[in-house]
């Protein structure tokens, strides 16, 4: 149970650190990760590895996790499409649309499942995330 918390913990801090993101939205992403968590199966210490920008995690079950995530939020589709314009929307409350763009066009990759896809994208854009 205190690995679910700090799991928990990890993202909700992770999501709160997006200004773009209203309470509601907080909350709704926190709702989001525990059934990512308890669909995958992933390990809570690796979410909290993703958090601060540690890819060693980078197994299938928080590769899924991030997923998961993303298909909750509608950055990404069952099929494992990325929704640009989604992403950019939503960013773009907090940072310039232009610089979020260019960051997104970045990091859009396909990748061979669409678990990698979102892993590639989330690193890629926690790695350029200054450049906003």
């Amino acid at each position: 149970m205190l690995k679910f918390a700090v799991a928990i913990l990890s993202v909700t801090i992770a999501v709160m650190q997006i200004k773009a993101f209203t309470l509601q939205q907080r909350h709704q992403g926190d709702i989001y990760a525990i059934e990512c968590v308890a669909e995958t199966g992933v390990n809570p210490a690796s979410v909290a590895q993703l958090r601060v920008g540690d890819f060693s995690a980078n197994d299938k079950r928080s590769k899924c996790f991030i997923r998961c995530f993303f298909e909750k939020e509608g950055f990404m589709d069952s099929k494992g499409n990325l929704h640009m314009e989604k992403i950019a929307d939503t960013l773009s409350g907090d940072f310039d649309r232009e610089k979020v763009e260019m960051v997104l066009s970045n990091c859009s990759t396909k990748e061979k499942n669409a678990c990698d896809t979102a892993f590639h994208m989330y690193e890629c854009f926690y790695n350029h995330r200054e450049n906003l």
